[in-house]
C-alpha cells in the first residue's frame, strides 16, 4: 500500500496480491495471539496480560518472518534481516498490547433488558 501511495496508480492485480499476502501472513499470528490472550484472560488481570500477550504476538510475527526467509532465500539468516525482523516486532508491541487492553472483559456480565425496571 505504501507503493500505491508513492507511485500513484498500480495494477489492481498487484494490490489484490498484496492484500491477500498480508491477510495470509497475519492470520496465523493473530490466531495464536488471540488464543493466548483468551487463555490468559482468566488467569491474569488486564495490566499484566497485555504486555505478555504482546510479547507472544511479537514472537510469533518475528518467527514467521524468519521462517519464511529461511525457506525462500537461504538457510542462514543475515544479521540485517534478523535486526529488521526484531525492529518490526518491537514496533508491533504497542498495537498488540493496546488491542489486548481494549478487548478486556472485566467479568461484569450485565444483561441489558428492554423492559422497564419498575414493572
Amino acid at each position: 500500500m505504501v507503493a500505491v501511495a508513492i507511485a500513484g496508480r498500480i495494477d489492481d492485480a498487484f494490490v489484490a496480491l498484496c492484500a491477500t499476502a498480508s491477510f495470509l501472513l497475519t492470520l496465523p499470528v493473530s490466531a495464536i495471539t488471540g488464543l493466548a490472550d483468551g487463555y490468559l484472560a482468566s488467569a491474569l488481570p488486564a495490566p499484566l496480560r497485555a504486555p505478555l500477550t504482546a510479547a507472544i504476538g511479537m514472537t510469533g510475527a518475528v518467527s514467521l518472518v524468519l521462517a519464511l526467509f529461511t525457506m525462500i532465500f537461504s538457510p542462514t539468516v543475515p544479521p540485517e534481516v534478523m535486526t529488521g525482523a526484531l525492529c518490526a516486532g518491537l514496533f508491533l508491541l504497542l498495537p498488540m498490547a493496546l488491542c489486548s487492553l481494549l478487548s478486556n472483559d472485566d467479568g461484569n456480565r450485565r444483561r441489558h433488558l428492554i423492559e422497564p425496571a419498575c414493572a
